[in-house]
């Protein structure tokens, strides 16, 4: 009995060795493929300059890779890891010391190498928070550029809105509402305001401006609990210069989102020297020379959001009731001016030169940023 197992065993381990194999492939070619992440699923607040440990679910799947993606641009992405066996379920990722800080961070995770119906999963907003220092000395020394604590005095913190508008705000009475909310989603007290001038008051007139200006979005975290933020200027005028220095020179100064949203902001009659009316628009797409000029500079008080007035038919009589002014071309043509628009900033120039302007025309449809500086 004994020398008849022992015969036939070879051939059991040999079938057992064969099913094994034979399911496996059954499975590998049949099952449904999964993949989940497990950490991070969102909300979690994740320090720059620390490790954290991306981990996964999977099923039926070879390899995945890890990108880290801001804001709802979807090709706003950065590689954390590629070509890494599913099996793993866990990645080590040091969250880069200079990440910029943010709330709408996500992670994303799929099959790699990507082509279509393969498996991808996202989390839900995660923030990044900024790196922890000793000081903010040793953090303007390692950026090249001043940073100041939150506790200096007489400081006014600066940000730009994360939501976009069209040219009715809801007056000036509105744009400084939703400063006030998107701070307060933010996380942070105290009294925000549009910089925003309407016919009536300039942006400067209504603001207080005194002080230091700074970023709000802090970019480091100190141990006793006070952050760092990035300088725009010992005073408004040397801030509010930035808003017509030149792209390579604010790439230094400023952080990238800031730099980003810094050709997108209404902004309206600023100072003294702003357009009262007859603003011209700019990349205006009509043919009629008169669609391209705006009879405002301020989206009628920022309460309209039109891009040309409805309904028009030019004669002296309708002119004088809509109070649309004439205007006149660079080449001294008498024109009606036929648009709505608003004063925003934006980029002008050529490839080699691209220059920030403060005082470009834009239709009241266009969704733009808001400016809100901390009252």
């Amino acid at each position: 009995m004994a020398l008849q197992i022992k015969k036939i065993l070879p051939f059991v381990l040999l079938f057992i060795f064969l099913g094994a194999i034979i399911a496996w492939v059954i499975y590998h070619f049949t099952a449904e493929k999964k993949l989940e992440i497990v950490f991070p699923k969102g909300k979690e607040k994740l320090q720059a300059g620390k490790t954290y440990q991306i981990s996964w679910k999977y099923q039926n799947i070879g390899k995945i890779a890890i990108i880290l993606i801001k804001g709802e641009d979807s090709k706003n992405v950065e590689w954390i890891a590629k070509d890494i066996p599913a099996r793993n379920r866990k990645y080590n990722w040091s969250v880069f010391v200079w990440q910029a800080p943010g709330q709408d961070y996500k992670i994303s995770i799929f099959e790699y190498p990507w082509k279509d119906g393969n498996k991808i999963d996202y989390s839900d907003e995660i923030t990044i928070l900024g790196p922890q220092f000793a000081s903010c000395d040793q953090l303007s020394i390692d950026a090249e550029w001043p940073f100041v604590p939150s506790d200096l005095p007489n400081q006014r913190k600066v940000f730009i809105t994360k939501k976009s508008f069209n040219g009715n705000l809801g007056g000036l009475d509105g744009a400084d509402q939703k400063c006030q909310e998107e701070a307060k989603e933010k996380g942070w007290n105290g009294n925000w305001k549009a910089f925003l001038g309407n016919d009536q008051i300039l942006a400067v007139d209504r603001l207080k401006l005194d002080g230091i200006f700074v970023e709000a979005n802090p970019a480091a975290t100190l141990p006793e609990g006070k952050t760092c933020h990035r300088l725009l200027g010992k005073n408004f005028d040397e801030f509010f210069k930035k808003f017509s220095d030149s792209v390579f020179l604010n790439k230094r100064r400023l952080s990238d989102d800031f730099l980003k949203n810094l050709s997108m902001i209404w902004l309206g009659r600023i100072t003294s020297e702003s357009k009262k009316e007859c603003l011209p628009i700019s990349n205006s797409l009509y043919q009629d020379v008169s669609k391209g000029y705006s009879f405002t500079t301020t989206c009628q008080n920022w309460t309209n959001a039109q891009e040309l007035i409805s309904s028009f038919i030019p004669s002296t009589e309708n002119e004088e009731s809509l109070g649309i002014p004439v205007c006149y071309t660079p080449a001294g043509k008498r024109i009606s001016a036929l648009a709505i628009g608003g004063i925003s900033s934006d980029i002008i120039g050529d490839e080699n030169n691209k220059i920030f302007s403060p005082n470009v025309g834009k239709y009241c449809t266009i969704s733009q940023k808001l400016l809100c500086i901390e009252q």
